[in-house]
C-alpha cells in the first residue's frame, strides 16, 4: 500500500513538471493565428440574423488582452451581443492549437451583396507559465455577405425577419376600443406602441413614422429599449410613445400603423395593424373663460408688476380647472418634447464623460449624433473627427470604442473627450455660408 501511495506521488509529481515546464509548442516557437467567417455559406435575407464568427488561435498555453473594435457595415447592423467566447482545439501538423471563438450578429436591412470591413485583432499568448507573453495583431480582411429581399416587401423599410413577432399597443387615458374618442382643447391622447421579436435587437425596429396634423400637438418620446438574453437566446424589445395634445377644436382621424415582419422559416411575409383612431375634440369654455379672467386681471397692472400675478393666476387656473392630471399629463409633454431635441441629448453625453461611464457615454455620442442637423444617419464620432481634422478627438473616440469593445471600462476618464465635444457642437452648429451666396456689392475697403 505505501509503495502504491508513493507512486502515485511520483507520478503526480512528473505531471505537475510538465505543466510547468517550457513552451507547448515543440519547437519553441510561439504562433498566433485568426480566422472571421460567417458561419453559414447560405444567402440570408434582409433582416434575419445572421452569425459572424471571429477566432483567435496560437500554439501557446494561454490568451490574454485581447482587443479588436467592430467596424460600421453600410446597409446593415454589426453587433456583438455579449463577451462571451468558446474554447476551441486544433491538432495542426501534430501540434496542438488553442482558440477563442467570438461570435457577432449581423443584421442586413438592404438587398444585394454587402462588405463588412476589415478591422484590426490583437492578442497576447503565453508557452507556459511564467513565460513571457508574445504579442500579436492582425487584419481580417474584408467578409461578403449575400442578401435578397422578401417577396412583397417595402424595399425602403427596415424589415424584421423571425420566427415571432408580437406587436402590443394602448392608448392613455382611452382604451381606444371606441372610435371616435371624445374631448376638448387641451386634452391629451398617447399612444404606447411595444413590439418584441425573437433574434432581432430593439434597435433594428424601424421608428413610428412621423406624423403632422394641423390642430394637434404632436409629441414623440424617447424609445426604451429592453433587450434579454437568455442562455444565448436574444429577444428584442422597443418601445414608443406618442402623445397627441388638442389644440384646436374640429375632427382628427389618426393613421394607421403597419408593421411588416418576415419569417423566414415559413416564408411568409405578415403584418400587424394598429387601426385609426378617429378623436372628436370641442371647444373647452374653461379655457376661454380663463384666458379672459388673465386679461381682466392684468389691465390695470404694467408687465413688470404682473409677473408674480400671472405665474400665480396660471397656477391656479391648471390646477382648477385642468386638474392635476392634466398638470401631470402637460409637464410630461414638455418632458417629452425636451428629450426628443439636441440640446437634451448633448447634455446626457456630458453627464455620462463626467460620470466616467464609458458604455454610457457611448450610447449617449451616437443618439446625440443622431439628432444634429446635417449629419448622415449613423454617422460615427471617429468618421466625423477625422473628416473634420480633429485626430486629437478622434484618438479619444477610439480609446472610448475601445474601452467598450474590451468591457474593461474602469478608470475611464471622459473630462477630455467631453472638452473636445464641446468644441465640435460649437463647430457644427455654427452657420455655413451657402455654395451659391451672393458677394457683397460694395467690398470693404482695402487698409
Amino acid at each position: 500500500m505505501l509503495n502504491l501511495i508513493n507512486a502515485m506521488k511520483t507520478l503526480w509529481l512528473a505531471c505537475l513538471a510538465v505543466l510547468l515546464s517550457s513552451p507547448t509548442c515543440a519547437d519553441g516557437e510561439l504562433l498566433g493565428d485568426i480566422r472571421f467567417q460567417a458561419a453559414t455559406d447560405e444567402v440570408s435575407w434582409v433582416g434575419q440574423q445572421l452569425e459572424l464568427q471571429l477566432e483567435l488561435w496560437t500554439n501557446g498555453f494561454s490568451f490574454a488582452n485581447q482587443l479588436f473594435v467592430l467596424p460600421e457595415v453600410k446597409g446593415a447592423y454589426l453587433l456583438q451581443p455579449d463577451a462571451t467566447t468558446v474554447k476551441l482545439s486544433d491538432n495542426r501538423n501534430g501540434e496542438q492549437w488553442q482558440g477563442l471563438r467570438y461570435t457577432f450578429l449581423l443584421y442586413p436591412q438592404k438587398e444585394g451583396r454587402l462588405e463588412v470591413p476589415s478591422f484590426d485583432v490583437s492578442f497576447a499568448a503565453r508557452a507556459g507559465f511564467g513565460s513571457e507573453p508574445a504579442n500579436f495583431r492582425f487584419s481580417t480582411g474584408s467578409l461578403q455577405v449575400e442578401t435578397r429581399l422578401p417577396p412583397g416587401a417595402d424595399p425602403g423599410s427596415l424589415l424584421v425577419s423571425t420566427t415571432s413577432f408580437t406587436v402590443e399597443s394602448a392608448w392613455t387615458p382611452a382604451d381606444g376600443t371606441d372610435s371616435p374618442v371624445n374631448l376638448k382643447v387641451g386634452d391629451a391622447i398617447t399612444l404606447t406602441v411595444t413590439r418584441r421579436a425573437e433574434d432581432v435587437p430593439g434597435m433594428v425596429f424601424e421608428p413610428l413614422p412621423e406624423i403632422a396634423i394641423d390642430g394637434l400637438g404632436i409629441y414623440p418620446k424617447t424609445p426604451q429599449l429592453n433587450d434579454r438574453v437568455d442562455r444565448g437566446s436574444l429577444v428584442g424589445e422597443r418601445t414608443d410613445s406618442v402623445t397627441f395634445v388638442c389644440e384646436r377644436e374640429g375632427n382628427y382621424p389618426l393613421p394607421v400603423f403597419v408593421f411588416q415582419w418576415w419569417d423566414p422559416v415559413q416564408e411568409s411575409l405578415s403584418e400587424q395593424r394598429i387601426e385609426s383612431l378617429e378623436l372628436n375634440v370641442a371647444a373647452n369654455p374653461d379655457w376661454a373663460a380663463a384666458s379672459d379672467a388673465a386679461a381682466d386681471i392684468l389691465m390695470p397692472f404694467g408687465w413688470r408688476g404682473s409677473l408674480t400675478t400671472v405665474l400665480a393666476l396660471l397656477v391656479l387656473v391648471v390646477l382648477w380647472f385642468a386638474g392635476i392630471p392634466r398638470l401631470r399629463n402637460y409637464l410630461q409633454q414638455q418632458r417629452s418634447v425636451r428629450e426628443a431635441g439636441e440640446p437634451w441629448a448633448f447634455r446626457q453625453v456630458r453627464l455620462a464623460c463626467d460620470s466616467g461611464n464609458a458604455a454610457e457615454a457611448d450610447r449617449a455620442i451616437m443618439l446625440w449624433l443622431s439628432r444634429v442637423d446635417g449629419l448622415q444617419a449613423g454617422c460615427i464620432l471617429t468618421e466625423l473627427a477625422e473628416s473634420s481634422g480633429n485626430m486629437e478627438l478622434k484618438k479619444e473616440a477610439t480609446t472610448l470604442q475601445e474601452r467598450v469593445a474590451s468591457g474593461s471600462t474602469e478608470g475611464w476618464q471622459g473630462d477630455r473627450l467631453a472638452r473636445l465635444l464641446v468644441g465640435l457642437r460649437e463647430g457644427l452648429n455654427q452657420p455655413r455660408e451657402s455654395e451659391h451666396a451672393l458677394h457683397a456689392l460694395n467690398p470693404p475697403p482695402i487698409r
